[in-house]
């Protein structure tokens, strides 16, 4: 602890300092020299983001970020399988959530299950390659290669509304079930309270075609879900200096893991409880105009509770219980230097620890992880050019109570982005990015049982992107057109897989992999304006992902596509609206892919096209009614190969807002 303290007592004199110095000199500045410049640009790096009302379609998060270009989304079936998302091929493990200003982590595999966040209160939901776009953060937000930022209701303040509650009842096919209610209020001027509450409770029963058994109908089984959510947010004002935000999150449920769909082999009993808790906070305090200092703090407790009733051992079952801590503290400090400069320092740490607690626990490593991580960034923006960058320093050490701890890191990782807009009377930007950054091995990959392998190095990736984009607003009838093209190249070294042994049942983790990822996203938003009461919108989006393997010119599967990337994969939106009636149809498009092992035919898993549509009935903004008919071509298709997706299915919603505004 006295080194912890120590560390940010250091920092914290260090921006305190720097923010006097810069002060004192900046005292015989004038004033007019400090205004920004107002042209409006996009940002230096790709960034897709969804609105509440673009949403309301969408089941999770994940459902929802499957309308992104260059987003794939790993899904297992049904509403409670796993939902994890790989950005430009580069793994879910390089992949970032940040879930109102603060990152969700998970030491023990890596990867954020994004199945169990509901959209119901959300107010944004962003993908950004490289960083988010914006400079005061704890530098935690820089340190993954992609990044999803979540931003919910209660984390937004409303002047105009004293009090609001919404509550939506959701009801679908194969015995879905989900209740949600969403309440804010205003106490005061300065203070702002919300609640929000979820469950759902789903069989998941739903037919698919046996391709291994003669194509006969069969039901998935052990495929159900029940959970339930709670968030509660405190936004305190003081003044315009001093902003306050907390928030407690608890997530449980208890689901099925349905097995792969192989012949001969029916059984299908696993069982995975989950309990995850967070509380988080942040204070950000203008010091003045020029100089803002961040504080955050948050503590997660998770508890995974696994069943094998049917394990091949001596007693017949196999139980483990994993509980995983954290606690992080942030401090950040963001400085405007001049009118096209601003810098922000950052210092981070954080403890990550694991337990085993199950018969089976026996020599666990029972890790312990203490990361500490430093980073400047810089926004330079001066007429039609902008750039911005950052340094960060990574520094990992890592201990055990049996066995061996993998080594301790120490990295640096940079990034370099910038764009320029070439012609003065129209809204057409060049952009370009690099980005060096790694990821350390998780608990499973360094200490889980016969597999772990303590001396894995860290997984690199490097990144590199040109981009084109093109704005036009209030243009007559079709408005806030949008177009981006961006072409990249994404490099990974010594990537983490786990290969088998003497048989099927040993593994091990080696650092073998190098692969090469070439690629096209393509985005185009169009919105029209009201015609004869008539809005219509529209958003497509368009992947080409060339993924290699280069790691062994004598292998089989050397410069093969990697598992599970499709080479092109497409979404259409299409929205309608006439008077009080939304129509709204999504159309998703995958390319085939291959399944783990070598690139023959027999590891196809076919492409697929599924579209779905909805019907919306609004009534002066208080009461909604939805029908949603989802696959309505009844396709059989599988995201992972022997884990059938659900085929036609329905969902009706019934939604109703009251809200109360504020006295003028």
């Amino acid at each position: 602890m006295k080194k912890i303290f120590t560390y940010f007592l250091f920092t914290f004199i260090e921006v305190v300092c720097f923010a006097q110095k810069q002060k004192d000199t900046l005292i015989t500045v004038k004033v007019s020299a400090m205004t920004y410049s107002s042209m409006s640009m996009p940002t230096p790096t790709p960034t897709q983001s969804l609105g509440k009302s673009d949403l309301a379609n969408s089941i999770s998060i994940a459902d929802a970020l499957k309308q992104f270009a260059g987003v794939y989304v790993k899904d297992y079936g049904g509403v409670g399988g796993l939902k994890t998302v790989s950005i430009r091929s580069l793994g879910a493990n390089h992949t970032g959530v940040m879930y109102d200003g603060l990152m969700l982590g998970d030491a023990q595999g890596g990867q954020t299950d994004l199945g169990k966040f509901t959209i119901d209160n959300i107010e944004q939901l962003q993908s950004s390659n490289s960083n988010a776009n914006k400079l005061l953060l704890p530098a935690r937000a820089f340190a993954s290669a992609s990044l999803i930022n979540i931003k919910t209701i209660g984390s937004v303040i409303n002047n105009k509304e004293k009090n609001s509650l919404q509550i939506k009842l959701q009801h679908g096919s194969f015995g879905y079930f989900a209740p949600s209610i969403t309440f804010k209020t205003a106490l005061s001027k300065k203070l702002q309270t919300s609640l929000h509450a979820w469950a759902q409770f789903c069989k998941s029963n739903y037919p698919f075609t046996a391709y291994e058994n003669n194509n006969v109908t069969e039901t998935r089984i052990n495929s159900d879900i029940s959970a339930k959510k709670i968030e509660y947010d405190l936004l305190y004002n003081k003044n315009y200096k001093n902003s306050i935000k907390l928030k407690a999150y608890w997530y449980n449920s208890n689901r099925g893991l349905p097995g792969a769909i192989i012949l001969y082999n029916t059984i299908s009993n696993q069982r995975l409880k989950d309990n995850n808790l967070f509380i988080q906070s942040t204070w950000s305090h203008k010091l003045s105009n020029y100089y803002t200092l961040l504080f955050s703090a948050k503590y997660s407790a998770d508890k995974n509770f696994y069943l094998d009733p049917s394990y091949p051992n001596s007693i017949g079952k196999l139980e483990n219980t994993f509980h995983q801590q954290e606690i992080f503290g942030s401090t950040a400090f963001s400085a405007r230097l001049s009118n096209t400069l601003n810098i922000s320092i950052s210092s981070d740490y954080f403890k990550s620890t694991l337990q085993q607690k199950d018969n089976f626990a026996l020599n666990f490593a029972t890790p312990s992880r203490n990361t500490f991580l430093q980073n400047l960034a810089f926004d330079f923006k001066k007429g039609a050019f902008n750039v911005e960058g950052n340094l960060l320093h990574t520094s990992i050490n890592e201990k055990v109570k049996f066995g061996n701890a993998a080594n301790n890191l120490n990295q640096f990782s940079p990034t370099l982005a910038a764009n320029v807009k070439p012609f003065k009377e129209k809204y057409f930007y060049i952009s370009a990015f690099y980005k060096n950054i790694f990821r350390a091995p998780t608990f499973n990959d360094l200490y889980y049982t016969n597999i772990g392998n303590t001396k894995l190095k860290p997984e690199y990736a490097e990144q590199f992107n040109v981009g084109l984009s093109y704005y036009k607003r209030n243009g007559g009838i079709i408005n806030n057109f949008e177009l981006t093209v961006n072409g990249y190249t994404n490099n990974i070294k010594d990537k983490i897989l786990a290969i088998p042994r003497q048989n099927l049942f040993q593994w091990s983790m080696q650092n073998i992999a190098t692969t090469k990822i070439n690629g096209i996203d393509f985005t185009l938003n169009a919105g029209m304006l009201n015609y004869k009461k008539y809005k219509v919108y529209a958003r497509f989006s368009y992947t080409y992902q060339q993924a290699l393997d280069v790691s062994d010119n004598t292998s089989s599967q050397y410069k093969t596509q990697l598992p599970y990337t499709p080479k092109h994969s497409a979404n259409l939106m299409l929205s309608v609206q006439y008077k009080k009636l939304i129509f709204i149809n999504n159309l998703y498009i995958s390319d085939n892919r291959y399944r783990q092992g070598d690139a023959i035919p027999e590891n196809i898993v076919q492409g697929y096209t599924c579209n779905d549509v909805s019907i919306a009935y609004l009534h002066n903004a208080n009461y909604k009614i939805m029908a949603e008919a989802n696959n309505i071509f009844n396709t059989q298709y599988e995201v992972i190969r022997f884990y059938p997706m659900p085929r036609f299915n329905y969902r009706l919603t019934f939604q109703i807002s009251f809200k109360k505004q504020k006295k003028l």
